[in-house]
């Protein structure tokens, strides 16, 4: 049986045109088929690198898949030894970059390890429909989701996580607050 939460994202994910596959990690459950028939896998970076990529589209529209990890982990945010608990993506503050062209399918999984302690999210800024994957890609500790949407439009997207509630600020001032310290220095 459904909960209301799970009927309420996937009517939202089925009208925004987003599939959606949420499991354990370790189930071998497969996300459905890409949207179309070129699929590239990227390895992303920590920043401020980016992986390689095309500057210019040079053909039909590609499935380009990610894959992510949310590390709860401390970091040093200063040079006077300043801790932060931080929620970071693939271990950073800012997160990797993912690097698309305009019609191309995005396929992120998003994966929250059994050693974290909080569930996570993953919220892309200016994408449109489904709450920017934000309620669609909530995950508890020991899950993992796959989250798959075509880029309409052009531009930089900025992504963090916002599980709802009182947790937003918390993981959003980690984000938000280290991202703003890393790129002054």
């Amino acid at each position: 049986m459904l909960s209301r939460r799970e009927l309420l994202a996937s009517s939202a994910a089925l009208a925004a045109g987003i599939t959606l596959t949420k499991t354990a990690i370790s189930d071998s459950a497969k996300a459905p088929e890409p949207a179309t028939s070129t699929v590239k896998k990227v390895v992303l970076l920590d920043p401020p690198f980016v992986h390689p990529h095309d500057q210019r589209v040079s053909g039909p529209p590609i499935t380009v898949q990610f894959e992510m990890d949310i590390i709860e982990k401390e970091i040093e945010i200063d040079e006077d030894g300043t801790f932060v608990h931080a929620m970071t993506f693939n271990g950073t503050v800012p997160g990797p970059l993912m690097v698309v062209h305009e019609g191309d399918y995005v396929e992120l999984t998003l994966r929250n390890p059994a050693s974290n302690s909080l569930p996570h999210n993953i919220d892309f800024h200016a994408s449109t429909g489904a709450l920017g994957g934000g309620e669609l890609t909530l995950v508890s500790p020991g899950e993992q989701c796959i989250l798959r949407f075509k880029a309409t439009r052009p531009g930089v997207f900025v992504y963090h996580c916002a599980p709802g509630g009182l947790m937003i600020p918390w993981h959003e001032w980690g984000d938000y607050d280290f991202a703003a310290r890393w790129l002054a220095r």
